[in-house]
């Protein structure tokens, strides 16, 4: 019995130095356990000012006049007069007269790839995507859709 009269003495002691009565300690501690419809609650009044605070914003659309961009098929014919291998182990291709390395562009925005080995062969890329491979002393018709402006 004297450690519980000692405990409730400890008790007494604390709510008094803290400047709290029984009553309002029952209080302050039911607000810590509360039912789900409570913190439901509690949840929707603290969250309130944020969800006010978010504003969608609804872009207008552009009403300037859509350009309706025309394609039309070219077609462009590539001569391939020599390719060759450079000491360092750099390919070079020789097109329409002028020569080229692995990797360049053409005028039109064509890619050139140059594959050694023994089928020695260059792959143009056309701007559209499509691969067209040829070899020396033979000539290439690359055809793609390219975009016309008005």
């Amino acid at each position: 019995m004297p450690g519980k009269i000692a405990s409730l003495c400890l008790l007494c002691g604390l709510l008094w130095v803290t400047g709290a009565t029984p009553a309002s300690a029952a209080s302050e501690l039911n607000t810590l356990f509360t039912t789900p419809q409570e913190r439901q609650l509690i949840n929707s009044n603290r969250y309130r000012r944020d969800a006010v605070e978010q504003q969608v914003v609804i872009d207008k659309p552009d009403e300037s006049p859509l350009r309706i961009l025309a394609q039309e098929e070219k077609s462009v014919d590539y001569r391939i007069s020599g390719i060759s291998l450079a000491a360092d182990g750099a390919y070079t291709v020789w097109i329409n007269g002028i020569a080229y390395e692995d990797g360049a562009r053409l005028e039109d925005g064509s890619r050139i790839r140059i594959y050694g080995g023994d089928d020695i062969r260059v792959r143009i890329t056309a701007p559209d995507g499509k691969h067209y491979f040829a070899t020396s002393g033979e000539t290439l018709t690359v055809t793609y859709m390219a975009a016309v402006e008005n």
